[in-house]
């Protein structure tokens, strides 16, 4: 019962931190990426990585209409500069991630239960998996344009997303798979020059030590290694707990009353659970 307790009161999500990842690190040292701004070995790295990451992520997501390329500190810096370079209007589906809400407040798409109206005249912000309950879903194909939070990949296994036809950016973390939360790494992909990460761009201004860790990892790790390993783990508490896994493998879902304060939408009576807390990846 303690334990059902503690995912209970678990509002947040806890990224499972494994040993071999930790391993992995101390193969990189900061001397690696003691580079001189400007003399182009930083863009050669970064141009490397974004190659990498295309294939890594080929056969879920479809990135060709996303000719430019990013690093950012992580989804929250991704979502910084969406926000701080963008003044239109923006709705979300309830219970998304709530980080964009923390910075400016956007509109709740959802009216009711099982109903939502997108509006055309708004950005839509959408995580797919989604952080309402680490489930891919369809994405319809709206008429407003649409920011697309892909931070959850490399916590599942290969389904595949299609961006709306107006996606104008999408985001990829490397925190939630891998435990990398302190090190701050994500990729940022546009159809048109951003407003802000394009010019610090030329500058080669991003953290190169960052672009490394990015490919010591997918070199080492296929985008759905992380699920196809821990799987079984994520299905054994499920069944001892009585929930049902979410496609991310850390988190699970369950309708019981008991967990009702993790709900998150209107049109699901499903709460989110971290299943982190009840073991040790």
């Amino acid at each position: 019962m303690e334990k059902k307790r503690q995912i209970r009161n678990n509002r947040w999500v806890d990224v499972p931190m494994t040993n071999d990842v930790w391993h992995l690190l101390k193969e990189q040292r900061m001397s690696d990426t003691y580079y001189k701004r400007g003399d182009g070995q930083a863009t050669r790295d970064l141009d490397w990585v974004e190659a990498t990451h295309r294939n890594w992520v080929h056969e879920i997501i479809d990135l060709s209409e996303f000719p430019y390329c990013y690093f950012v500190n992580g989804t929250t810096d991704a979502i910084h500069h969406w926000l701080l370079t963008d003044d239109r209007e923006y709705q979300h589906y309830q219970g998304e991630y709530e980080y964009p809400q923390m910075i400016r407040p956007g509109h709740e798409a959802c009216v009711g239960y099982k109903d939502s109206v997108i509006d055309p005249d708004k950005v839509l912000y959408v995580s797919v998996p989604s952080g309402c309950d680490g489930n891919y879903f369809d994405l319809e194909d709206v008429d407003c344009p649409v920011i697309l939070d892909c931070t959850y990949v490399s916590t599942t296994n290969i389904q595949r997303i299609n961006p709306p036809k107006n996606t104008e950016q999408v985001f990829f973390s490397f925190s939630k798979g891998f435990g990398l939360v302190g090190q701050r790494l994500g990729l940022v992909y546009t159809k048109e020059p951003h407003k802000t990460l394009h010019t610090l761009k030329e500058f080669e201004n991003w953290n190169y030590g960052g672009v490394k860790t990015i490919d010591l990892i997918m070199s080492n790790y296929s985008v759905d290694d992380m699920w196809n390993t821990h799987k079984d783990k994520q299905l054994e508490l499920c069944d001892e707990y009585n929930l049902i896994p979410s496609d991310c493998f850390f988190l699970a879902n369950s309708s019981d009353e008991y967990y009702k304060r993790r709900r998150r939408m209107k049109f699901n009576d499903s709460a989110r659970l971290c299943l982190t807390p009840l073991t040790t990846w």
